[in-house]
């Protein structure tokens, strides 16, 4: 089993660059890019960080973003909703299956969407017993915080896939 470098909140500096590039300062040496991947996303979207090079290499753990300084805080922060987008599903206007493909049509909090998926095993992931996420083709995620509160129609097309 892996041994986990946790990194020392107080020793690092988070920064965005102009061009919107995560830099990352620890002590004297400086990483001009980084990227970050939630361990746990669906659980725990606040804590365990991998923080790692843009080659893939793992620099290190942050157990918490609150453990960092303001400004690291928010540039982490903006970094993981870029990474993590996903706009939450508040209606299914419409959804069709043909060759192997589901046809999306839905309004979203960030306007109507349509999108396609693929196989059901790979596309659609119970997150909780209401919660829902919806992976498209392209790898966008789209997800449904709690099935009990969309109306009886888009209830309808979901339960067909869970």
């Amino acid at each position: 089993m892996a041994e986990v470098n946790y990194l020392d909140a107080s020793k690092l500096r988070f920064r965005l660059t102009a061009g919107g590039i995560l830099t990352l300062e620890i002590e004297d040496k400086l990483y001009p890019k980084v990227d970050l991947f939630l361990a746990f996303p669906f659980t725990w979207p606040d804590r365990y960080i991998s923080v790692r090079e843009p080659e893939g290499d793992e620099i290190g753990m942050v157990r918490e973003i609150s453990d960092l300084d303001k400004n690291s805080q928010e540039a982490v922060r903006q970094e993981l909703q870029w990474r993590y987008y996903a706009p939450k599903i508040t209606r299914i206007k419409s959804y069709k299956e043909e060759f192997g493909h589901s046809y999306w049509s839905v309004e979203t909090d960030r306007g109507p969407q349509n999108f396609v998926t693929g196989r059901r095993d790979q596309s659609v992931r119970s997150i909780s017993p209401t919660r829902v996420l919806l992976v498209d083709v392209s790898g966008n995620r789209f997800e449904i915080p709690d099935v009990r509160e969309l109306d009886g129609r888009s209830r309808y097309y979901l339960e067909t896939l869970l």
